[in-house]
Formats: C-alpha cells, structure tokens, sequence
C-alpha cells in the first residue's frame, strides 16, 4: 500500500510544504503531517479517506475544477512546477487506500 511516511510526504515537502508548512501555512493547510492533512484548512478538509475523487487536494494538484485552486500554483515565486502523472496517482492511491 501507499503510505504518507514513505509515499506522500516526499512529495509535499517538494512540492507544497514551502506554503502549506509549520509557518504561517496558507490557508491555515498544513501538509507537513499526516494529522495536518487529515485536519484540513480554513476551508474544511482537503482529503476524503477512501474517496481521492471527491477530495479537493487532488482536484487541485491534478489542476482540475477552477484555476484559482491550483496547486501549486502557475508562475509561482519559488518555480515549483506542478505534479506529474507518478506523483499525482500516488495521492490518488494513498486517499483510495485510506489515507494512512
């Protein structure tokens, strides 16, 4: 299975914890641990275990549904560019797998 220790992490400390991190975290999201990724942000959890279809973390970093919710976000300051396809599937897998 797909774990947030070994799978997922890696790839949000590349790709999203320079905003989403332990200081001053957009959108009061920490992604930074798994109980900030369970907790959500000001706008209400992120990740639905069991569901990667309905959850708003992947429709954003698979650039689905509006522009604005992006991540991370087009011609951001640090270039961080967005996930790939292998990235992208793994979150899809661990939120299926239950998000552990």
């Amino acid at each position: 299975g797909v774990s947030y220790a070994t799978d997922i992490k890696p790839i949000f400390e590349t790709s999203c914890t320079k905003c989403h991190g332990a200081e001053k975290p957009k959108a009061r999201l920490r992604l930074d641990s798994l109980a900030g990724v369970l907790k959500g942000g000001e706008e209400g959890k992120v990740v639905l275990p069991g569901n990667s279809a309905g959850s708003v973390l992947v429709q954003n970093v698979a650039h689905a549904g509006h522009p604005d919710g992006y991540m991370p976000p087009p011609r951001n300051k640090a270039n961080i560019p967005p996930l790939t396809k292998e990235q992208i599937g793994l979150v899809r897998a661990w939120i299926d797998q239950g998000a552990k």
